[in-house]
């Protein structure tokens, strides 16, 4: 196995968030990508917005293929964009300009940030861990916007929780965009 292939093993069957609803919300199938065969497989893809004339398809995240253990149920058949991706994380590791350690850190940093945004979520009444989190997050704000408070809460815990859920959000996105969408600027 390459170095390139160990750092890859290595990484991202600790991480997932690329699969998980964390980094993205979607994922747009490509010509060539087997859609029936992704269907057959237990993907539901779903026609999202016209691009150039044609009606694209998409599945949602988190992904459905994606197991506990980081790994995907049909990595050999998944889709395009998937096989193509590689964060700037992943990236920085298998150029050697990071090493391992210090990118499972960052990925350990991000999952902890990842899973305090889901508790304050939860602390929101929001449980659908079938949602990425920016729609999970955009929910709770209209939620709260709505005029009332979640149940279960006083006007000033909600304010609380939505001011913890923010700042959790602020910080995920500040890590997301530092270590993991590619092509952003250092």
């Amino acid at each position: 196995m390459s170095s390139s292939a160990d750092a890859s093993a290595r990484l991202c069957l600790t991480c997932g968030l690329c699969c998980d609803g964390t980094l993205f919300a979607d994922v747009e199938l490509q010509s060539g990508d087997a859609a029936e065969r992704l269907r057959a497989l237990g993907q539901k893809l779903r026609r999202g917005k016209e691009a150039e004339g044609k009606a694209v398809l998409k599945f949602a995240q988190p992904c459905s293929a994606l197991g506990a253990d980081c790994r995907c149920a049909f990595y050999a058949e998944r889709p395009a964009r998937c096989r193509e991706f590689d964060c700037a994380l992943l990236r920085s590791v298998s150029a050697g300009e990071r090493s391992a350690d210090v990118a499972l850190r960052r990925i350990r940093e991000a999952r902890k940030q990842r899973d305090a945004v889901q508790r304050a979520l939860a602390t929101l009444g929001d449980h659908d861990t079938a949602l990425p989190l920016s729609k999970r997050f955009r929910s709770a704000k209209r939620a709260l916007e709505s005029g009332q408070p979640p149940a279960g809460l006083t006007w000033a815990e909600a304010a609380e929780a939505y001011g913890e859920l923010t700042l959790a959000v602020s910080a995920l996105q500040f890590t997301l965009s530092r270590d993991f969408y590619p092509d952003q600027p250092a």
